[in-house]
């Protein structure tokens, strides 16, 4: 038996497909979602979503936040940002990386709540999560 799973942003459904298994973080930890699983409602923590198709070959997805909704055996995952991991330019993604780093190297010292320091720690966070899916 397998779950209907989709991924969804403003721009458009990335994935509309049959899954055994749908992995991801949300904001209580790692989940799993399975056929049969129990109605939830979920905010999604930016991180790599892990679809498990029946033949066990995987669908990665870098999602950048959202929500995750389950009922009557389907799972749909609202982001507000989500990329295919083969949609994932890995060199550029690296460069913001590397970008970013020697930037915060600069502002070291600054004040923790320094916009710009915040800005750049989340740059970083995309970048290094950009890499993480499509590197695998």
């Amino acid at each position: 038996m397998s779950v209907p799973t989709s991924v969804v942003t403003p721009e458009r459904e990335l994935v509309c497909v049959e899954v055994d298994a749908v992995d991801l973080r949300t904001a209580e930890g790692e989940a799993a979602f399975l056929p049969g699983h129990a109605p939830l409602i979920g905010s999604v923590v930016p991180g790599l979503v892990r679809l498990v198709q029946p033949e066990g070959a995987e669908i990665r997805l870098a999602v950048h936040g959202g929500f995750v909704h389950v009922e009557n055996d389907r799972v749909q995952i609202l982001a507000p940002v989500a990329e295919l991991a083969d949609e994932i330019d890995l060199e550029r993604a690296r460069r913001a990386a590397e970008v970013a780093e020697a930037r915060l190297a600069e502002l070291r010292g600054s004040e923790e709540g320094d916009p710009e320091l915040v800005e750049l720690r989340a740059a970083l966070r995309r970048a290094q999560l950009r890499i993480e899916v499509a590197g695998a």
